[in-house]
């Protein structure tokens, strides 16, 4: 089944001051480069759960495309809904506003940006947060280990960019002992050496489920 989350998002989208016309399929936006969204959430019962999906995603007059998506439970709809905006707006939302002109002073504290060079080319990077998610013996608070995030980093740098705007996500995740599943994406797609990027990620001691997900956009700073 799948709920229309266009409002929802709209809402998210005024909170951080960037202007909303009209809510159609997309939600059109003030911000530079004619940028709208579509969300949408998609959703099944699971033993008495719900498992939800939100799919995000982003066009610019340019024909550039960014898509996202964002997984999670709850005892109803609505609660699995939420999880899935809270994971969202954690995760993608700031450095996807802070790439695309948003003048919210908030987005900007909510990411960091760095320039970096690759391929003799200098391309801006807004990097959004490492977004964990836990089950432990003890729910304390494990930091992501220091490799998913330079792996991530090495992994961009090697690639061939050749667009204005490039966006890439990492992720994986830990049961008990093992890693269950490692992602690295380029524009929504696994390029040559994926598989490789977070191969020597280590096991996190006493935690039955951890994961962790990083959003990156970089764009081109001589194509604007």
């Amino acid at each position: 089944m799948e709920i229309n989350l266009n409002p929802r998002l709209a809402d998210i989208l005024k909170h951080h001051e960037v202007g909303v016309g009209n809510i159609g399929e997309f939600i059109i936006t003030d911000l530079p480069d004619q940028v709208k969204f579509k969300a949408r959430a998609v959703y099944q019962e699971i033993n008495h759960n719900i498992s939800s999906r939100l799919e995000v995603m982003v066009l610019t007059g340019r024909r550039e495309k960014i898509v996202g998506s964002y997984g999670d439970f709850g005892a109803t709809i609505e609660e699995a809904v939420y999880n899935n905006l809270r994971n969202f707006s954690a995760s993608s939302l700031h450095p996807l506003l802070a790439a695309f002109g948003c003048n919210d002073p908030h987005t900007y504290k909510q990411i960091v940006m760095e320039e970096w060079e690759i391929n003799g080319k200098s391309w801006k990077a807004y990097i959004g947060n490492l977004t964990p998610k836990i089950l432990a013996d003890e729910q304390s608070i494990i930091a992501p280990p220091s490799e998913f995030f330079d792996s991530f980093e090495r992994g961009i740098k090697a690639q061939q960019l050749t667009n204005r705007l490039h966006w890439f996500r990492g992720y994986y995740s830990q049961f008990d002992d093992k890693i269950t599943d490692r992602e690295f994406l380029m524009d929504n797609e696994p390029p040559a050496g994926a598989e490789a990027v977070f191969k020597a990620l280590p096991i996190l001691p006493d935690t039955r489920f951890y994961s962790c997900r990083n959003f990156i956009i970089l764009k081109n700073t001589a194509a604007d």
